[in-house]
């Protein structure tokens, strides 16, 4: 290597990023299982509040692993799903999580 990252590192680097803002990473292993409301989110994403989890899902949906979709209703519902690349994310988030789970 020649001391500048290649188009696939800046990418490696980039997800890590994205991945080290808390709670991006709960949230996106949240989403994995379908999409939901925001309220659902903070009872299934650790704990979180509702403020925490919107810069979360504004950042998410920014770098394009979660989209928001809004239901006109009635009653108008506003849900958060993965994007196909933040469900990729997911696939190793859970096996990462998995080996946490043993080894960390």
């Amino acid at each position: 290597m020649n001391g500048t990252l290649g188009q696939s590192e800046h990418r490696f680097v980039n997800a890590l990023a994205a991945l080290a803002r808390h709670p991006n990473a709960a949230v996106i292993c949240a989403l994995a299982d379908g999409a939901c409301r925001q309220a659902e989110l903070v009872a299934n994403a650790g704990g979180l509040n509702e403020a925490t989890l919107g810069v979360s899902l504004r950042e998410l949906d920014g770098d394009g692993f979660v989209s928001r979709r809004v239901d006109p209703g009635p009653p108008l519902r506003v849900l958060y799903e993965l994007t196909p690349l933040g469900a990729t994310l997911a696939i190793s988030l859970r096996a990462l999580r998995e080996w946490a789970s043993h080894h960390a």
